[in-house]
Order: C-alpha cells, then sequence, then structure tokens
C-alpha cells in the first residue's frame, strides 16, 4: 500500500510539472492569437485583457501594408531551393556511407558533427566574400546555397540512419542482375527512400523557414527579403502598432506550425533516427 502510494504521489507530481510546462509553453501563442483581435490603444492600455470587441482589422492591415505576400513568397523559394539541394545531397551521400562503409568512415562523421557544431555566425564573413566574389550576394541563390550547406550534415545523418536499415541482399541481388551502382542507387535506394526523404525535406522546410541570420546579411533589396526579416518592417522607430506586428507574426508562424503539428511523429523519428548505436 505504501508502495501504490508512493508511486501514485510521483506520478501525481510528473503530471503537475508537464501540465505547469505545458502551459507555459502554450500561454504565449494564446496571448499572441487573442492580441492580434484588439485596437492598438486596447492593446496599451492592457497588454493581458481579452479584446472588447474582436476584430480582424490587424490581420488585414498586416498584410495589406506589409508586403507579407511578397515576403512569403522570397522564403517559399529559399525554402525549395535549400530543401531541394540538401536532400538531395544528403541522400546521396548517406547512401554511400550506409552502403560501401570506407575505412575513413569514422572521420567522415567526426567531421560532420563538427561542421553541425560550428555557429553560422562564424562563417559570416568569409561566406560573404565568397559570395561576392561569385557575384551572388543579394540573391536568393546567395542564400540557398550557404543554407542547404550548413544544412547538409544532420540531413546526412537522417539518410545514412534510414539506409543502414537497407537489407544488403537487395543491393547484391541487383549486382547480380548487373544493375550497375548508380542504376542500384537510382532505381532501387532512391524509390525505397522516398519516406526517409520526405521526412528530412520536412524537417528542412521548418528550419528554412524560420530563418533570419542568412536572409538578413546576405539580401539588401527590400523586394527580396524573406519573412522572418521582413517582419522587421512592423516594428516603427518611435511607435510600434503592437497588434499589427502580432498578427504579422501569427501568419508567419502558420506554415511551420501546421507542419510540425501534421508531421510531428516523422520529425521527432527524423531527428531521433540515428540515436540507437548500430
Amino acid at each position: 500500500m505504501h508502495l501504490n502510494s508512493r508511486w501514485s504521489i510521483t506520478r501525481i507530481g510528473v503530471l503537475a510539472f508537464l501540465s505547469v510546462h505545458v502551459l507555459v509553453v502554450i500561454f504565449p501563442f494564446v496571448w499572441m492569437a487573442y492580441s492580434t483581435l484588439k485596437t492598438n490603444k486596447e492593446f496599451m492600455r492592457s497588454v493581458w485583457s481579452l479584446p472588447a470587441t474582436p476584430s480582424l482589422d490587424a490581420f488585414v492591415q498586416a498584410w495589406n501594408t506589409g508586403a507579407l505576400g511578397t515576403y512569403s513568397l522570397n522564403s517559399l523559394i529559399v525554402m525549395l531551393g535549400s530543401t531541394v539541394l540538401a536532400v538531395v545531397v544528403a541522400t546521396a551521400g548517406g547512401y554511400a556511407l550506409a552502403v560501401y562503409r570506407p575505412r575513413w568512415l569514422a572521420g567522415i562523421e567526426i567531421g560532420l558533427m563538427i561542421a553541425m557544431a560550428i555557429p553560422a555566425y562564424v562563417a559570416l564573413v568569409p561566406l560573404v566574400v565568397m559570395l561576392r566574389a561569385m557575384n551572388l550576394l543579394d540573391t536568393h541563390l546567395g542564400v540557398v546555397l550557404p543554407t542547404a550547406a550548413f544544412n547538409v550534415p544532420v540531413t546526412l545523418f537522417i539518410m545514412r540512419a534510414f539506409f543502414v536499415t537497407l537489407p544488403r541482399d537487395i543491393i547484391e541481388a541487383a549486382r547480380i542482375d548487373g544493375c550497375s551502382e548508380f542504376a542500384i542507387f537510382w532505381r532501387i535506394a532512391v524509390p525505397i527512400a522516398r519516406p526517409a526523404m520526405f521526412t528530412a525535406a520536412i524537417v528542412n522546410m521548418i528550419w528554412v523557414w524560420n530563418d533570419f541570420l542568412f536572409p538578413l546579411v546576405f539580401i539588401n533589396s527590400p523586394a527580396k527579403k524573406t519573412l522572418p526579416v521582413g517582419l522587421a518592417d512592423f516594428v516603427g522607430e518611435h511607435i510600434t502598432n503592437y497588434p499589427v506586428m502580432l498578427a504579422a507574426i501569427f501568419l508567419a508562424a502558420i506554415a511551420p506550425l501546421v507542419l510540425f503539428v501534421f508531421f510531428e511523429r516523422q520529425i521527432t523519428t527524423a531527428l531521433t533516427g540515428g540515436a540507437v548505436k548500430e
């Protein structure tokens, strides 16, 4: 009886802690949602109160005056370009590391982990010099290439974790039938790996959509800004319309939120796929 009581107290404590954690995480989003329904005067009068008369004017004003459509299109171009490039490179690299298992595999893995540990801001100056030399500054391609490069290591680990589970018998049977190595990769491995590639793409899309640093540094033209950078336009030098700013942030957060809600299991599996030692 004493043991059951102790376990009950432990479970209640864990449940209480998790409940508080959930509230702490969710409340800012809820507060942002109902704050977008206020006027700026209501917001300045009381930050925490509910709107007296809910209105969608903040969303209309954010969309009409903030060029959110242009910023969203630019973010979509950068997101799709860098995601496709990172997934293609990581799929080929993950297949090579998992199937051929080179002698220097341990060194490659250490190199990839070091690359993942390097903060992006450390490479900003060299990247700016390189992009200027290639006439890629202030272009979407100039953001796509470094973004994809920084996302390749973790994406490669995701794809390698999948290809390690690929039965070797299938590959050996294809070799016996006379398939070339590229044909085995393209006609057998890639079709089987489509779910893993889709999962890796979802993870990349969420990261790239929210990226602020590279577009801020590499793009100068207002017409080429991505959505996270464009949100800074809603902060005024002297006066800021907070409901409009929060409405713009809310609209920008919808895409990654929807992706995460619908593909949460695939994202979790991708990020933990290489955690278990083979």
